[in-house]
């Protein structure tokens, strides 16, 4: 109840004291939207009487507050389906980390068995021939994790491309609707 203001209008050819916690300037830009809106439905039929045209004015505000509250309601929805997309790809980046790891491991797991039968293979000089064999076929395993791995970060790379494009556009997006509500 604190900082309420009395301010005179004049609505429609009457006065009016308004008490409210809005400016002066506010309430004064108020009071002279609902007397242009009287005036104009006054003009459109001389027959209307004062009540007649306020009720008629009360619809019009409630309209333009019906399709106002339609307006909010839409872009919220719109809102957090963009909020969704969005973290869409965050998923997917997350999801690519963890296969990425996964790799990781396998190809750490891989080097760990590598060492070992080369570390076998200085032991033994008898069962050289079944090391070499080994080492090929780890080799082989090796050269095939690695195209894994770098498949997988060129896909990893792709999907940063994709998430920094869809943050730009949501940016954009945000940045007209912010434009529009002004």
């Amino acid at each position: 109840m604190e900082n309420k203001r009395k301010v005179s209008v004049r609505i429609f050819g009457n006065d009016y004291v308004m008490i409210g916690e809005k400016s002066e300037e506010y309430i004064q830009e108020l009071a002279s939207k609902v007397d242009n809106i009287m005036k104009e439905i006054s003009k459109s039929n001389f027959r209307y009487n004062s009540t007649m045209i306020a009720i008629l004015t009360s619809l019009n505000l409630a309209d333009v507050l019906y399709k106002s509250q339609e307006e909010l309601f839409e872009i919220s929805e719109k809102y957090k389906l963009a909020e969704a997309e969005m973290l869409r790809p965050q998923e997917e980046l997350d999801f690519l980390k963890l296969e990425l790891d996964a790799v990781k491991n396998q190809y750490d797991s891989i080097f760990k068995e590598l060492n070992k039968a080369q570390g076998e293979l200085v032991k033994s000089n008898r069962e050289l021939a079944l090391a070499e064999e080994q080492i090929k076929e780890l080799s082989f395993e090796l050269d095939v994790s690695k195209e894994n791995m770098t498949d997988l970060q060129n896909k990893f790379f792709e999907c940063q491309i994709e998430l920094l494009k869809a943050k730009k556009e949501l940016d954009y997006k945000k940045h007209l609707g912010n434009n529009k509500n002004k």
